[in-house]
């Protein structure tokens, strides 16, 4: 009986959070004729008038607005009790396929990725690096780490660190194009030589209204890493769209757009909702965010 109290609390408390029976039935994805007869069984148990219903409204009782001010933290705690207790238990055995963008492969997430591994003897890590979008369903893909948005509209997308982005250039290219101030017009941008990063064939900015705007360069160079895209830079041939943090320490100049900002990237963690491989991801991501952390300046 008690396990069936606490059910029909949970489905009474989602009622007063969403304001009606019909949002809490689409919440608990359950039919909106359940929720209704589990209310009633509710208030039948407990012997309170809990909810006033109409065909419009739903408004709490003064007893049942006590209830669930007691029991809706109670209840959160217990799920997060129960969530925690499953992660805890987690045990790191079996395949895990990783998918990540060449670069942050190259120069940290892979060597995260293995430092990882070393940690959970019984993980068998596949770590593939590439630039294109895969499908992670499609493509057998556990996890994906991808700057930007991937195919599968049903994937868990978990925001990691932000990536600011800059347009630069050498002196030479300055000078050879006659641009002063370091600052380029939004027709310059489009006309000037630029090398190309796939997958992202159009610039992203924010203009001053806070809209993004997207431009295409005039492509004289593509390549697939940015590193590949940072060495076209240095011979002065080309400008190119390249994250700020690449730059650091390097002889190369920024360049200002008239009324644009280069839009901020982010880097995220993709992965599909399937319950077995949900904790051992999560525990995954986690240790990746704090070595990124840790890897940031104090």
């Amino acid at each position: 009986m008690m396990d069936r109290v606490l059910d029909d609390l949970t489905i009474f408390c989602a009622v007063v959070k969403s304001g009606s029976l019909k949002k809490a039935a689409a919440q608990l994805n359950i039919p909106h004729s359940t929720v209704s007869r589990r209310i009633d069984n509710l208030e039948h148990q407990l012997g309170l008038k809990l909810l006033h219903r109409t065909t419009r409204a739903v408004k709490v009782s003064e007893r049942g607005l006590n209830l669930y001010n007691d029991s809706a933290p109670m209840l959160t705690s217990l799920r997060s009790a129960i969530t925690s207790a499953i992660e805890d238990e987690v045990s790191f055995k079996g395949k895990l396929s990783v998918s990540m963008p060449v670069r942050a492969g190259i120069d940290f997430l892979g060597a995260w990725l293995i430092d990882f591994s070393t940690l959970h003897s019984e993980l068998k890590l596949e770590v593939a690096l590439s630039n294109q979008n895969k499908q992670l369903v499609n493509d057998g893909i556990d996890l994906a780490f991808r700057v930007g948005p991937l195919v599968d509209s049903a994937a868990i997308a978990q925001p990691l660190w932000d990536i600011p982005y800059t347009v630069c250039c050498n002196q030479h290219f300055l000078k050879n194009h006659k641009i002063k101030s370091n600052l380029l017009t939004q027709h310059q941008l489009t006309v000037l030589p630029s090398v190309v990063v796939k997958p992202a064939e159009k610039w992203a900015f924010i203009d001053d209204k806070k809209a993004q705007r997207l431009i295409t360069p005039n492509e004289q160079l593509t390549v697939d890493d940015l590193g590949l895209a940072l060495h076209a830079v240095q011979t002065g041939q080309y400008m190119a769209y390249l994250p700020t943090s690449m730059l650091d320490g390097l002889k190369l100049e920024l360049i200002d757009i008239e009324a644009l900002k280069p839009r901020t990237r982010v880097m995220y963690a993709y992965y599909m909702g399937r319950r077995h491989a949900q904790s051992q991801i999560k525990h995954l991501i986690e240790y990746i965010k704090e070595r990124f952390e840790a890897k940031q300046p104090a």
